[in-house]
């Protein structure tokens, strides 16, 4: 019924990024016709779809006139809240999403994961875990880089996806998932969003339309995160790497323990024994642990998907290790507080490579981690380097701070002459990549290379 509603209408894909690739050629699949609003002024799939799109706006302008449109299909980075497209709605036009429109025709339960940080790591945990315990049939898609509108046709009523989705994917959702995650709850992309709270409200929509039947998963140590469970109506489960939980995984005593209805606790594992590195990493297995037993896997099948994880490129990823030196690319570190708990997973003296582009952070919270630290040393690129400068002086840091680095391979270099053997040199900006890099990944890939020497 959704697919014949859309039969008819005038439709733009804004934005022509991952996401709008893969639903343009979704839509083109049912014959389904579109045209195209990109401020590029020429886009790779052009001559891929040349005939098929209806019209292609593209250049500066590509924000006019968008009231032509029914319907308008936004790429995550594009908000709804954009004068632009208020201005569209108020004469008549909808604003949706990929994600909105695979949601409402997923044929299979969705297990959904967000959180300021961590979202990244505990999806691929929740993911392997799944394929431990169902085989076949789990899907991994969402913010992670895989649109799951790709892969829709392929799914079945016994398969389950589980999503990562950012507050940019979940602003407009009207439907929440089955299984809904909330790893940890700060702010973030103030650049992006009106406020804190706009930014938190979007956050909700994880379970604020989840129903009777449904189960919300969320932080007891996170008090953003435990309000979403207030007078919540579906059945609510908790982690902590704080102590012990009523259902669901916590911490206690050096060892990773399961509580589930009408079983008494199951210790899954030693806490030494997960292999990513850091006590952040406890917390985002704990909450992939609890997840899991949501979906009904086992003790056993737990502790093999958790232990069997070795984490994803840009996440505290080891590079290896030169001149004695260890270096560490955590590039999707892109807040001060995932910063902030990377430093906090080294006893080792070390380096730090931070900065980029503004996303409106309080880098108070870094400055002081600085201070309490093993941190000598840190170099500084991008438009909000001096900023993060600032807020190590004001919060009494004594290291030295190597300002105005014009590009990675320089940053590196000044961290290179810094370290000494048994020493960390750790690529953790604490900001956007954009200005200097085209995305997250270019930034680590960059710094892999610079620190292997070319």
């Amino acid at each position: 019924m959704i697919l014949e509603e859309l039969t008819g209408k005038r439709m733009a894909l804004l934005g022509l990024g991952v996401e709008n690739q893969a639903l343009g050629e979704y839509l083109l699949s049912k014959g389904l016709r579109f045209s195209v609003c990109d401020r590029q002024a020429e886009v790779a799939i052009r001559p891929l779809w040349a005939d098929q799109v209806e019209e292609w706006r593209l250049g500066p302008d590509y924000l006019e006139r968008l009231e032509d449109f029914d319907l308008i299909w936004r790429t995550p980075g594009i908000s709804p809240l954009r004068p632009e497209l208020q201005q569209a709605q108020r004469v008549g036009a909808q604003i949706s999403s990929q994600t909105r429109l695979f949601v409402a025709l997923c044929p299979c339960p969705i297990l959904g994961v967000t959180a300021t940080k961590g979202k990244g790591t505990t999806s691929p945990i929740i993911a392997r875990i799944l394929r431990e315990a169902r085989g076949k049939g789990v899907r991994l898609g969402g913010n992670i880089g895989l649109p799951p509108i790709s892969f829709l046709e392929e799914l079945q009523p016994v398969d389950l996806v589980v999503l990562e989705l950012s507050s940019f994917q979940l602003q407009d959702l009207d439907q929440s998932p089955q299984i809904a995650v909330v790893v940890n709850l700060t702010q973030d992309h103030l650049d992006y969003h009106a406020s804190r709270e706009e930014y938190l409200e979007a956050k909700r929509n994880i379970c604020r339309h989840q129903q009777a039947g449904d189960v919300l998963v969320v932080n007891q140590d996170c008090a953003q995160a435990r309000g979403l469970a207030v007078g919540h109506r579906a059945a609510v489960w908790t982690f902590s790497t704080a102590g012990p939980v009523e259902q669901g995984a916590w911490v206690e005593e050096g060892s990773l323990w399961l509580r589930r209805p009408g079983v008494g606790r199951e210790e899954l594992c030693r806490a030494e024994e997960i292999p990513l590195r850091g006590r952040h990493n406890w917390e985002n297995t704990a909450a992939a642990a609890t997840a899991a037993a949501v979906a009904v896997a086992s003790a056993a099948e737990i502790r093999a998907g958790s232990l069997g994880f070795e984490g994803l490129a840009h996440r505290l990823e080891r590079v290896g290790e030169y001149g004695g030196v260890c270096y560490y690319n955590d590039s999707l570190a892109t807040t001060p507080d995932a910063a902030v708990a990377a430093l906090q997973a080294f006893d080792e003296p070390l380096v730090l490579i931070a900065g980029g582009c503004s996303k409106g952070a309080d880098f108070s919270v870094l400055g002081k981690q600085l201070t309490i630290g093993r941190v000598k040393a840190v170099v500084l690129l991008g438009e909000e380097g001096e900023r993060i400068a600032r807020a190590a002086l004001q919060a009494g840091y004594g290291g030295e701070l190597v300002r105005s680095c014009q590009d990675m391979e320089e940053a590196v270099a000044q961290a290179r002459q810094r370290a000494q053997p048994g020493e960390v040199v750790l690529l953790s900006p604490a900001c956007a990549s954009f200005g200097i890099f085209a995305n997250y990944q270019d930034r680590g890939e960059q710094f892999k290379r610079a620190a292997r020497g070319g």
